[in-house]
């Protein structure tokens, strides 16, 4: 009887230690699955941006009528240029300068991971928050312009006399009051950055308020390292 009561409570013990080690097993393997951090799923912003001293980009205009889409050239290039690097608090920024829509142009603007941030320290975009829509703050908004929204957008085949492009378009949309539809150009108006990756910015776009106009700059020549 009493071999027989040893027999029982091994076993029990044989059975609960498997039930155990198999519980322990489980357990073990929903924390590894449910515990691992979560991987970062951005493509880093310096990549569209190539911000290293001494590239440069030469871009050339063209005018498009929005009641026809009809396009002109306009015979008058841009030029924009890394000028230097330099550290503002800790951070390193790159000194942009050149020429921009026919006038003078300067940015001072770091990447950090998928975010661009300017010489204050405000974000311009981030690759981690593509399709996401922001209101603008009052002071970016375009004269006469009622309210805005940026958004960075994923677009194919963007052709500029450079070559065809993937790229983000940075989208910036201003609503305006009607006044008589801002002369048929309609009361929303875009502007717009597009940068593909390994290239920097392709294509930048404005408008004129007052016509139904959109003024595009398309890259023809670059020097990227």
């Amino acid at each position: 009887m009493y071999s027989s009561m040893r027999i029982t409570a091994s076993v029990l013990v044989v059975f609960l230690m498997g039930s155990v080690l198999s519980c322990s097993q489980e357990s073990q393997e929903f924390k590894i699955e449910d515990g691992k951090p979560l991987e970062e799923e951005y493509e880093p912003a310096e990549d569209y941006l190539q911000l290293q001293v001494g590239n440069y980009w030469v871009f050339e205009s063209f005018s498009i009528d929005l009641q026809t889409g009809a396009e002109a050239p306009l015979h008058k290039r841009d030029s924009v240029y890394v000028l230097k690097d330099t550290l503002i608090g800790r951070s390193d920024y790159f000194v942009l300068e050149g020429s921009r829509l026919g006038q003078a142009y300067r940015a001072v603007l770091r990447c950090s991971g998928p975010e661009v941030m300017d010489s204050e320290g405000r974000l311009l975009f981030s690759t981690a928050a593509i399709g996401d829509t922001t209101g603008l703050p009052a002071d970016w908004l375009a004269n006469s312009a009622e309210s805005g929204d940026i958004c960075l957008h994923s677009v194919q085949g963007v052709e500029v006399p450079y070559g065809t492009f993937d790229a983000l378009e940075y989208r910036h949309t201003f609503y305006f009051f009607s006044s008589e539809e801002l002369r048929d150009g309609g009361t929303v108006r875009h502007r717009s950055d597009f940068f593909a990756k390994g290239v920097g910015l392709i294509q930048y776009t404005n408008f004129l308020p007052n016509q139904p106009l959109d003024i595009e700059m398309r890259l023809v020549r670059c020097k990227v390292q």
